[in-house]
C-alpha cells in the first residue's frame, strides 16, 4: 500500500470515527455530556497532574538503561525526550513505530546509536509488560465480578491471555540471548531476506549486546525499571477513576480498572481508526452500561483523556522545537569558536 493511499484511508476512517462520537453525542444527549463536562471544571488541573507523574515515572524507568552508560544526559532532557517520542506516537499511523525512532534520534547527542536503540528496545518491551498487567488484572476482575459469561468470552479470553504472555515471556527471554540475531536467523530460514549485509550485522550484534548487558548487570535497574512502568499503568486507573468520579458519586474503581484495561486492547483491533475516535467513546460507554452506570459518563472520560492528551502532543512538540532551536545555537556557537 503506498503512502498516498494509506494517508487517504486514515481520513476516511478518521472521518467515520468523528460519525460516530457525533452519533453517540446525540443518542446520550448533548446536554447531558456538556453538563458532565462543567462537573469536570477546575479539577481537571489536579487530574492532568497525575499525567505528569507517569510520565516522570516512565522517565526514571527509561534512566535505568541509560545512567550505566558513559554518555551524560540530565533527567529534564530526558524527559523532554520522552514526551516528544510520545507525541509522535500519537500522531503517527505507525505509533510507537514513529515515536521511538524519534527517541533514537533525540538521543544520537548523547549517546550512539546503538546504545539509544537498545534503550528504547528495552523501555519499549518493558511498557508492554506493565501494560499486560493491567489488562490481567482488568480481566481478572471482571471474570470475579461476573458470574456468569458467555462460552466465548469465559474460555476465549483466557486462552488469548495465555498467548499474549507466552508472547511477551519469548520476546524477554530472546533478548537476554540476543533477540535481533535470531530474528536475522528466522529471516533467512524462512526466505524472507536470505543475507543481510556485514554493516547491517554488525550494528544487531551491537544493539544485542547491550541488551544483554543491561540485563546481565542491572538486575536491580530492571525491576525499577519494569516497577515504574506498572505504576504508571496503574496511575491510569487513577486518573478514569479521578474523573469518574468528579462526574458522578455511582462511579467505582472496578469500573476505573475495567476501562483501563480496555483501552489499549480497543486501541490494538481499531489502530486503522486514528486514536480509535468513536471507537473508545462507544466501548467505553457501553461497558458502563453492563455495569449500571450511566453511558455518558464514559464518553466524558474519554472526552477529558483526548484534551489530556492533546494538551501533551502540543507540550512534545514545543519540546521538539526547543530541541532544533538549541541545535541551532549549538551551531552557531561553535562555527563562532572555529
Amino acid at each position: 500500500m503506498n503512502s498516498s493511499l494509506a494517508k487517504k484511508l486514515r481520513i476516511v476512517f478518521l472521518a467515520l470515527g468523528g460519525v460516530v462520537l457525533a452519533y453517540l453525542i446525540h443518542k446520550i444527549g448533548i446536554d447531558t455530556i456538556l453538563s458532565n463536562i462543567r462537573a469536570i471544571g477546575w479539577w481537571f488541573i489536579p487530574i492532568f497532574c497525575i499525567g505528569i507523574v507517569w510520565y516522570l515515572l516512565y522517565t526514571v524507568a527509561w534512566r535505568q538503561f541509560l545512567s550505566r552508560l558513559d554518555g551524560k544526559i540530565t533527567f529534564w532532557e530526558l524527559f523532554r525526550i520522552k514526551i516528544t517520542g510520545e507525541a509522535a506516537n500519537t500522531l503517527t499511523p505507525m505509533n510507537f513505530l514513529g515515536g521511538d525512532p524519534l527517541r533514537v534520534y533525540l538521543l544520537k547527542k548523547k549517546f550512539p546509536a546503538t546504545e539509544g536503540a537498545a534503550s528504547v528496545v528495552v523501555d519499549r518491551t518493558l511498557y508492554a509488560i506493565g501494560t499486560l498487567t493491567v489488562i490481567t488484572l482488568g480481566i481478572i476482575a471482571a471474570f470475579l465480578h461476573f458470574e456468569k459469561l458467555p462460552p466465548n468470552i469465559k474460555y476465549g479470553v483466557p486462552i488469548i491471555m495465555i498467548i499474549a504472555g507466552a508472547f511477551m515471556a519469548f520476546i524477554l527471554i530472546h533478548q537476554r540471548k540476543g533477540l535481533f540475531s535470531l530474528l536475522m536467523s528466522l529471516c533467512r530460514r524462512l526466505h524472507i531476506k536470505k543475507s543481510f549485509s556485514e554493516r547491517t550485522i554488525e550494528r544487531f550484534e551491537k544493539l544485542d549486546a547491550q541488551i544483554i548487558k543491561f540485563y546481565e548487570l542491572s538486575h536491580r535497574g530492571f525491576w525499577l525499571a519494569l516497577a515504574c512502568h506498572i505504576g504508571g499503568r496503574l496511575l491510569g486507573v487513577v486518573e478514569v477513576y479521578a474523573i469518574g468520579r468528579v462526574v458522578s458519586d455511582e462511579f467505582t474503581v472496578f469500573a476505573a480498572l475495567i476501562l483501563t484495561a480496555l483501552a489499549p486492547i480497543v486501541n490494538a483491533v481499531f489502530a486503522f481508526v486514528p486514536g480509535a475516535l468513536g471507537i473508545m467513546e462507544g466501548a467505553y460507554g457501553g461497558v458502563l452500561y453492563l455495569l449500571h452506570i450511566e453511558p455518558s459518563i464514559g464518553i466524558t472520560i474519554q472526552i477529558a483523556k483526548r484534551l489530556r492528551a492533546a494538551i501533551w502532543i502540543f507540550i512534545g512538540l514545543l519540546f521538539l522545537g526547543m530541541g532544533q532551536r538549541e541545535k541551532v545555537l549549538h551551531t552557531e556557537l561553535v562555527e563562532k569558536e572555529l
